[in-house]
């Protein structure tokens, strides 16, 4: 069995070490950056030095009969972080931390920085001691990097609790999904999840919604089944009991009555429980016609179809469920009907169904809504209603000059 795994905790180990290392560089390039600023600093310093010395030299050997400053000046010469050296030419050599240079400019020689210029036979070197340069930088450093320790710590601390604040309406959603009964298939909340986790919500509450209605046309079915076959089966044990053999073609009749009615129920059920939403393919000419074959053999009047000369329609449909849906709004009009029953399918996918009715006909889409006397089981227009709903039809009823129709619109459904 694998070892679970936080997302919260694995963002955190994934996510603090690179903010950290994000600092830590940016503190890096910004020392960089203070000690070439602080060494171009003092590399200047040491030329204004060095220029101010020349000047002071010239104006004293060519002043106002100033006598000329020595040309030897030794600016603490045991100092450990600054020291000025003027020579000149035909004097010794006077001692420096650093030895003879040949060349002007600026040189590195014995742990000094040493900027050397030669001007009216003297020679100037300013120096500054590494050591010294580098314990500047340092000190500037520490003043700059020190305060910013306890912001990384803050800002290590405040990315932390976002994304553990960020996590919480995940966490939340676990919690109820795991704290659920099994019964219990109300909707889940998904307000305040991400964009990333709120698909995963809505697909399971679809899900939930899904087990409900097949729980929902469940209990419908076993309630239905029981109120429709109590009496058949009652009525046909009484013919048992007492009838002789002259009452066996009404048990027939009984029976089929009673295999109408399981074979409603079941359409019923499958409709509920969202045949209609099942995938598939399915032509529409062929299964009418095939549907309409079967009920010729049992309508007491002609049943006319005019096919506008489409010969294949393809739809996009379970077709179990057309066959169905079909099936229901046919049966219901050779029943209720009167006269002959009359279909006309046009090529873009549209149907009609119409028959001519009675005066107070009515259509009855409650299940079990019937008239009183009808043969019927009250449940053929129920289970159309379903199945239209599902593959998102809209039929249209109407009863208009004394003739009962219903068109139903399968262009959407149609393939290519």
């Amino acid at each position: 069995m694998s070892r679970g795994w936080s997302l919260a905790g694995r963002l955190s180990r994934h996510i603090l070490p690179l903010v950290a290392l994000g600092w830590v560089a940016t503190i890096g390039l910004v020392v960089w950056a203070l000690d070439h600023e602080i060494g171009e600093l003092m590399d200047e310093e040491m030329e204004t030095v060095v220029q101010t010395t020349i000047l002071l030299l010239d104006s004293a050997e060519h002043g106002h009969g100033r006598d000329p400053i020595p040309r030897e000046l030794g600016l603490t010469p045991d100092s450990d972080e600054q020291v000025l050296r003027v020579t000149a030419a035909d004097l010794p050599v006077s001692p420096a931390p650093w030895g003879v240079l040949k060349r002007d400019g600026f040189s590195n020689a014995q742990g000094w920085r040493v900027l050397r210029r030669q001007a009216d036979g003297a020679t100037i070197e300013m120096g500054h001691s590494l050591a010294w340069r580098r314990e500047e930088v340092l000190e500037s450093t520490n003043v700059l990097v020190v305060p910013m320790l306890p912001l990384l710590a803050l800002v290590l601390w405040a990315t932390r609790r976002t994304m553990r604040r960020s996590m919480s309406p995940v966490g939340r959603f676990a919690s109820e999904v795991t704290g659920r009964r099994p019964d219990d298939l109300s909707p889940l909340e998904t307000g305040g999840l991400p964009d990333e986790l709120r698909p995963l919500a809505l697909s399971f509450n679809d899900f939930l919604h899904r087990i409900d209605a097949l729980r929902q046309a469940e209990r419908h079915f076993v309630a239905n089944a029981a109120h429709e076959l109590r009496t058949p089966l009652a009525t046909l044990r009484a013919r048992l009991e007492t009838g002789g053999p002259d009452v066996a073609a009404q048990d027939i009749a009984t029976l089929d009555a009673l295999t109408r009615r399981v074979e409603r129920l079941l359409q019923l059920s499958r409709a509920e429980a969202g045949l209609g939403r099942e995938a598939g393919e399915a032509d529409l000419v062929r299964i009418l016609r095939l549907v309409l074959e079967e009920e010729a053999r049992h309508s007491p009047g002609p049943i006319r179809l005019d096919d506008g000369d489409v010969e294949r329609l393809p739809l996009r449909v379970d077709p179990d469920a057309l066959a169905i849906l079909l099936r229901n709004l046919i049966e219901n009009a050779v029943q209720h009907g009167i006269g002959d029953v009359r279909l006309r399918l046009y090529p873009e996918g549209r149907l009609t169904l119409s028959n001519a009715a009675a005066p107070a006909a009515a259509f009855r889409m409650a299940p079990f809504d019937k008239r009183d006397g009808s043969p019927g089981t009250g449940l053929g227009l129920a289970i159309v209603q379903a199945l239209a709903e599902d593959l998102g039809l809209t039929p249209e009823w109407r009863i208009a000059e004394g003739r009962a129709s219903v068109t139903l619109d399968f262009a959407p459904l149609r393939q290519g």
